[in-house]
């Protein structure tokens, strides 16, 4: 028996599918760029040992916001951060400079979080900043 009147699709659709058709594309490839020129700021901190995401909110890839929003987060380990803070802060302040250059606004936030691990607990900090129009 054929059901051809089922549609098929892909439970994991790219980004481009969805907010393509809620956002305008020219503005879409223009954050890109952002966010690629982000991603090599943030490149350094990455090197050290630190973990960075940037890309868009998950809000925005699911087209629930009026403009897209990128987040920029920065994790580690607490000592790790600690040693590095100041490499961080500069990063958060490259980023801020360079899109507010662009038109955009930003947000900055920092709080730790305990995990446990095989080793026992341990402490991480994150670092996040938000960019929207």
């Amino acid at each position: 028996m054929v059901m051809k009147y089922l549609k098929s699709y892909n439970l994991f659709e790219s980004k481009t599918d969805v907010m393509y058709e809620i956002y305008d594309a020219d503005e879409l490839d223009r954050i890109d760029l952002i966010i690629d020129d982000i991603k090599d700021m943030v490149l350094e901190l990455g090197d050290i040992g630190l973990y960075t995401t940037v890309g868009y909110t998950p809000m925005t890839l699911v087209g629930r916001e009026k403009t897209p929003k990128i987040m920029v987060e920065i994790q580690g380990d607490s000592l790790l951060c600690s040693y590095n803070e100041d490499d961080i802060y500069s990063a958060f302040e490259r980023i801020k400079e360079y899109t507010s250059s662009k038109g955009y606004v930003t947000g900055f936030g920092n709080w730790e979080r305990e995990t446990r691990d095989s080793n026992g607990r341990k402490n991480i900090s994150v670092y996040q900043m938000l960019i929207q129009k």
